[in-house]
């Protein structure tokens, strides 16, 4: 249906507010209390790349999705390159689709057309590059259509769009071909202290570290490797004090927690970043009933008390269907809000023991411990908040590799990671000294690996009889 004049003169407005406030509404994300630039995500360097080509005349690259977690700083992103591309050599616009849809009640098709008569050029028209920067683009049901429309009508024009990770969700296969999607995780240990204490990392280093823990063709070479690595290392965390380390597995993988100092006040906006991961990016991108979103807080509390999840015994005690149940878990992980780690073995293996769940953020499950109370013991559930890391690194540095495969040993005793990349295998455990060598150790008798990893919070150390190293917690923390 065409818009009559009134709300194309509503739209008119908005664009023209939108235009004078832009500078001031990016200054809150681009801008710290002081005044001064907040340092970038590491992702930055990569977005920044793709506009830079755009501008340079390279024009394959122009459609770039950012995706991720809700709470995981893709606006923050946004506004940063926004504010860094703004200028008169080129039309830009930052559009928080959610306004348009849901305040202004119309379609981006639509607005998108009044503001090309608000410049007085169609797309096919442009005289000047035009840089599109739109937030929260989930919102618009076609959002898929629209941008495949505006990449195929124009070379000069440059979208860069975030959306949650319910974005997946409907997807299609247009615009698949068509966009690069990149995905923002949560934040590293290195990231947090960049962003808290301006503390920037020392360049090579992560890599190497990579380098010596995952490619290394023994344990002793991972010992020795990372061995050299502790003098950078000792350096670049010399003024950092212990419990920063802690604060960043408990809430500091969500950027916007860096800032805020009253732990309370901590946990009360993670619960609602949980909320509306339920309510925004769930409940409209599902079909469950309203009923069966209101216990999904419920699975989530399951999931943060539990070793592993056996759907079976958890769906009468929440009286949900186990097919539903099933369900939920896999919109969990779709979303983002949870990573499922199948059990090692072949396809019966992996259909007939439990998985195990964890958080994409450490964060949710300490929200979880510190507002609604768990049985575990606080030693427990530390070793839980760092399996949930650890799992979130592992995630984050080889997740997009279709060669690899992370899983965990479901046998009483035995390792909380198997790290497999083709025939090559590294077991992983998180746990303190002795114990973590026993249960890399269980698990090596039926899984050949070429050695062993046990990420804890003490010294490096080599163990040759379990073709094992010992990895302190901040040095892996580092990769």
């Amino acid at each position: 249906m065409a818009l009559d004049s009134e709300k194309k003169r509503q739209i008119i407005d908005y664009i023209r507010e939108q235009i004078a406030q832009a500078d001031f509404r990016a200054d809150a994300y681009v801008l710290d209390d002081a005044g001064k630039k907040r340092p970038t995500r590491n992702i930055y360097i990569k977005l920044n790349r793709y506009l830079n080509e755009f501008l340079s005349g390279k024009h394959e690259n122009r459609l770039i999705i950012l995706t991720g977690l809700r709470g995981a700083g893709k606006t923050t992103l946004l506004s940063q390159l926004f504010i860094q591309y703004k200028t008169p050599e080129v039309y830009s616009l930052f559009l928080s689709v959610d306004q348009i849809v849901q305040i202004l009640e119309i379609s981006l098709y639509d607005f998108l057309s009044v503001f090309e008569q608000f410049i007085g050029k169609t797309f096919e028209q442009l005289d000047k590059p035009l840089l599109l920067f739109l937030d929260e683009v989930q919102y618009e049901g076609k959002w898929g259509v629209i941008l495949k429309s505006i990449f195929d009508r124009s070379r000069k024009v440059f979208v860069m769009a975030t959306g949650s990770s319910a974005l997946h969700l409907n997807t299609n296969a247009d615009i698949t071909r068509r966009a690069i999607i990149e995905r923002l995780s949560p934040m590293s240990f290195s990231e947090y202290l960049k962003i808290k204490f301006n503390k920037f990392e020392i360049k090579g280093l992560a890599a190497a570290i990579r380098q010596y823990l995952f490619e290394s063709a023994s344990a002793g070479e991972v010992y020795s490797g990372l061995n050299m690595l502790e003098p950078k290392i000792n350096s670049y965390l010399s003024d950092i004090n212990r419990p920063e380390v802690e604060n960043y597995i408990r809430y500091g993988t969500l950027p916007f927690m860096v800032a805020i100092n009253n732990e309370s006040l901590i946990y009360d906006k993670i619960e609602k970043n949980v909320e509306r991961i339920i309510s925004m990016d769930i409940a409209p991108f599902s079909n469950f009933s309203s009923e069966i979103v209101s216990r999904i807080p419920a699975v989530l509390y399951a999931i943060a008390d539990a070793d592993v999840v056996v759907l079976s015994n958890l769906a009468p005690k929440l009286d949900i269907s186990r097919p539903k149940l099933m369900e939920i878990f896999d919109i969990l992980e779709k979303t983002e809000t949870t990573v499922r780690v199948y059990p090692h073995g072949g396809h019966y293996s992996q259909t007939n023991k439990p998985s195990k769940y964890l958080f994409s953020s450490p964060a949710f499950r300490s929200m979880y411990f510190n507002t609604i109370g768990s049985v575990k013991k606080r030693e427990d559930a530390m070793g839980k908040l760092l399996e949930d890391t650890v799992g979130m690194y592992l995630t984050r540095y080889f997740g997009d590799r279709t060669n690899v495969a992370i899983t965990y040993d479901p046998a009483a005793g035995g390792a909380d990671f198997i790290v497999s990349q083709g025939d090559n295998r590294i077991i992983l455990e998180v746990g303190m000294g002795e114990k973590g060598f026993a249960q890399i150790a269980n698990t090596g008798k039926k899984v050949p690996a070429k050695y062993g990893l046990v990420v804890a919070e003490d010294r490096l150390f080599l163990s040759e009889k379990d073709n094992s190293v010992r990895i302190p917690l901040e040095y892996f923390l580092l990769i």
